[in-house]
């Protein structure tokens, strides 16, 4: 039996310690694996290979949550959170189409860098978003689907609507999994959804299970601004050394 996308056993064992590492660091720090699946798994393949196998992946976290925060869900920002996504995305798969792999790192690795820099420095919008900023943040979270970076608009976002800790995440987490949903939709539609990611999909789900519920067991072993801080400047190294690999 071959590996998914022809991959050797060195570029399979590196993806799967890579999926492994982003569901612990998913599971401590409450975000990017995804990100950190196509930031690193760059390396060795084509980032929209990646992308609907780290969306299903998200989907499986996400699913582990749901129960325990659906009752805390601020549905009026989910709503327009998705309804701007789902715009943004009909342009995102005019986009996927014109896309090649070297242009596909480039831009993985610029959208990247640029989220990993506005995160480490703690950058929000200004004041209190309305329900004209939600939906316009919606459409470019929408719009940078492609590169793999969509959460990081809606995160600033509802980080600016001044919610309890507890309401910010089940919001966030509701949201991931409408986004999660059309992202596969939209992948499937650009004929990015085949056997090979659903079958690297399946294989990928125990890794994904395990990671994240020791990361979620660390939480109360660790300094998580440290571990954010830590996690924010390995994910830029890999969007550096992505950039690069397109580059040349």
């Amino acid at each position: 039996m071959s590996l998914p996308f022809e991959l050797s056993a060195g570029a399979t064992a590196y993806l799967a310690l890579v999926i492994f590492v982003a569901a612990f660091i998913r599971g401590y720090s409450g975000f990017g694996y995804p990100v950190l699946v196509i930031a690193a798994g760059a390396l060795v393949i084509n980032p929209l290979l990646l992308i609907p196998m780290a969306v299903m992946g998200d989907l499986v976290l996400c699913a582990q949550h749901w129960r325990a925060s659906r009752a805390h869900v601020h549905w009026p920002t989910v709503i327009r959170l998705g309804i701007g996504a789902a715009l943004g995305m009909l342009a995102g798969i005019w986009t996927l189409s014109l896309m090649t792999e070297e242009f596909a790192r480039i831009a993985v690795g610029v959208m990247v860098l640029l989220a990993s820099l506005l995160m480490l420095i703690g950058w929000t919008i200004p004041g209190r978003a309305g329900p004209a900023a939600t939906l316009g943040m919606g459409v470019v979270s929408g719009l940078t689907t492609p590169a793999g970076v969509a959460g990081q608009p809606a995160v600033m976002l509802v980080s600016a609507l001044g919610m309890t800790p507890l309401v910010f995440r089940a919001t966030l987490l509701a949201y991931f999994v409408a986004l999660d949903v059309m992202t596969f939709v939209q992948f499937s539609l650009a004929g990015l959804v085949d056997t090979e990611s659903l079958i690297a999909t399946a294989l990928s789900v125990p890794l994904v299970v395990v990671g994240s519920a020791i990361g979620a067991r660390m939480v109360l072993r660790s300094d998580p601004v440290l571990f954010r801080r830590a996690t924010i400047g390995v994910l830029m190294l890999m969007a550096v050394l992505g950039l690069a690999k397109g580059l040349m």
